[in-house]
């Protein structure tokens, strides 16, 4: 089983939902490292920043080397479901990080609201899946409870539309109660096509839920959402990992690195304690 945990671009960027990092790029990895960690995800928009600043894919790749860590996840792929084919510019920088670093997936989802129209927006879908599946890059579609892509349900049957065989689904524990989601809509679902799992807690709220969201992403325990049998019932259903770790709430992006590093792995660890080893 793979028990091994990623730390989210989110996590240790020290910073807000799409806000620039505050913490460098070598210092998440060598808090990350030095927490447990075996891997570490980058946005794409950080990705970008750091170019420009001159950090070539050389620079990236030594650092993670030096930390004996995996560049695991991307995030975000966004834009595409309810119309247009997504950002170029994001798409591109996905690609890149894929041909550079391999990583296990790239992030995808809805932010607007607009209504969904399943079949086209799996056909958009599958040209993305298409462009990274080169890199070996997996497509983990996420559930938005404020979005077009409002449960995991929907996110489902977009993946399941798009005929994709790299594509699949993102299972966020916050997003996946306050999308009203119930391990019943993952029944009959093939356990290869849960991309990953992204551990944080919460509450479940009943409006607001983008600030909620952004504010209110706990590390695991610290909330009321139900991970142990959010995470039984995914692995009776077969899944075995990759876990991630996506932490985000004013307090803890203020702490240093280290500290932030610490407690998302060690109460992530714990999380995962009460799951079978087989």
């Amino acid at each position: 089983m793979n028990r091994e945990l990623t730390a989210s671009f989110v996590t240790l960027s020290g910073a807000g939902f799409a806000q620039p990092a505050r913490v460098p790029f070598a210092e998440r990895c060598r808090a990350a490292a030095a927490a447990g960690f075996t891997g570490i995800g980058l946005h794409t928009d950080d990705y970008r920043l750091m170019g420009a600043d001159g950090a070539s894919d050389a620079y990236l790749r030594a650092v993670l080397g030096t930390h004996g860590l995996a560049l695991n996840e991307i995030e975000f792929l966004s834009g595409w479901a309810a119309a247009g084919a997504g950002d170029a510019d994001t798409v591109a920088a996905a690609g890149a990080l894929g041909e550079a670093f391999r990583p296990h997936h790239v992030t995808a989802g809805e932010f607007t609201a607009d209504e969904l129209d399943i079949d086209a927006a799996g056909a958009r879908l599958r040209t993305i899946c298409d462009g990274v599946a080169a890199y070996g890059l997996r497509v983990a579609v996420e559930a938005f409870p404020w979005s077009g892509m409002k449960d995991v349900a929907t996110a489902r049957a977009v993946v399941e539309a798009s005929g994709a065989a790299n594509a699949g689904l993102m299972i966020d524990v916050w997003h996946f109660y306050n999308t009203r989601s119930s391990l019943a809509d993952l029944d009959g679902l093939p356990p290869d096509r849960i991309v990953a799992v992204q551990l944080n807690d919460g509450c479940v709220v009943d409006g607001d839920f983008l600030t909620e969201a952004r504010q209110g992403r706990l590390l695991p325990g610290d909330g009321e959402l139900d991970i142990a049998g959010l995470l039984l019932g995914l692995h009776e259903r077969g899944f075995r990992g990759p876990y991630c770790v996506e932490v985000n709430y004013p307090g803890y992006r203020d702490l240093p690195v280290e500290g932030m590093a610490a407690q998302a792995f060690t109460t992530a660890s714990k999380a995962l304690e009460a799951l079978p080893t087989h």
